[in-house]
């Protein structure tokens, strides 16, 4: 099924709905191109990336639909770094053939995230181990993290598209998370669906920034042992200090993102 169907606009939002999400999201979209017109050394605003964004954005906001249990921000990131992506090759004149477009647009917006998750990759470093860890084995641990990063990233884009195929081929990732801890899947989800960085988490959850560092980290060492066992998935116990914090989620019966999301699919 298409991604732009007439059903999608049955179903959307109204317009005064549509409008306010525009406006609340503005400055995130902008963002967005910002961080695309540096990957491609252009000034975001003279090169047409902003006016790019900005009707992307509208578009989404045309187009959403909450019910499909995606939030408004994972929905609409692909299609406004397509739409900046785009506005980029256009500036430095490039173009490409029909065949692989789709592909390396995918693979560019992927590289995007991963600078914004990761800053250090933007000095031609990787990211840092934490740990009492030195030559091969933190590089390693290192290039971990990129790689369940950019799963994470690609697992996203196939939940945002309509694409049975693209449901598909998320389905087993989603399935490691949903049997995460719940404060595991809302770290996850924060970070590489919503796109909050790990002090925004930290600050809202009044405690040190380097508690959810290495809570993040231990999460991405499990699920890339995980997944290359492919086999029964036992969750990651979570760190003493985080701990507090999970309980009183566990007493609120808080249900995880992922588990919710996986709940909907089997009723499907």
């Amino acid at each position: 099924m298409s991604e732009d169907t007439p059903q999608d606009d049955q179903e959307g939002l109204s317009i005064e709905e549509a409008n306010a999400l525009v406006e609340e999201h503005r400055g995130w979209a902008e963002s967005i191109a910002r961080s695309v017109a540096r990957g491609w050394n252009l000034d975001w605003q003279n090169d047409g990336l902003d006016g790019a964004a900005m009707e992307a954005l509208i578009f989404c906001s045309r187009r959403f639909n909450p019910e499909r249990g995606i939030p408004f921000r994972g929905y609409a990131r692909r299609r406004i770094h397509e739409a900046s992506t785009e506005a980029a090759r256009v500036s430095k004149g490039w173009t490409r053939s029909g065949s692989d477009t789709q592909f390396e647009r995918l693979a560019k917006e992927v590289s995007i995230e991963l600078f914004e998750l990761f800053p250090e990759l933007r000095s031609g470093a990787i990211p840092m181990s934490l740990d009492q860890e030195e030559g091969d084995k933190a590089m390693r641990a290192s290039i971990r993290q990129l790689l369940i990063g950019a799963t994470l990233v690609t697992t996203r884009q196939g939940l945002a598209s309509a694409s049975l195929d693209d449901i598909v081929d998320t389905k087993r990732m989603v399935t490691f998370l949903a049997h995460l801890e719940v404060i595991h899947q809302i770290i996850i989800w924060r970070m590489y669906w919503h796109g909050d960085s790990m002090r925004a988490i930290a600050s809202e959850w009044e405690m040190d920034e380097l508690n959810v560092i290495r809570e993040h980290k231990a999460l991405v060492d499990h699920l890339q042992r995980a997944i290359e066992k492919n086999s029964s998935f036992e969750p990651l116990k979570v760190r003493p200090a985080l701990r507090p914090l999970s309980i009183e989620m566990k007493q609120r019966k808080q249900a995880g993102p992922f588990t919710e999301l996986y709940a909907q699919g089997q009723k499907t």
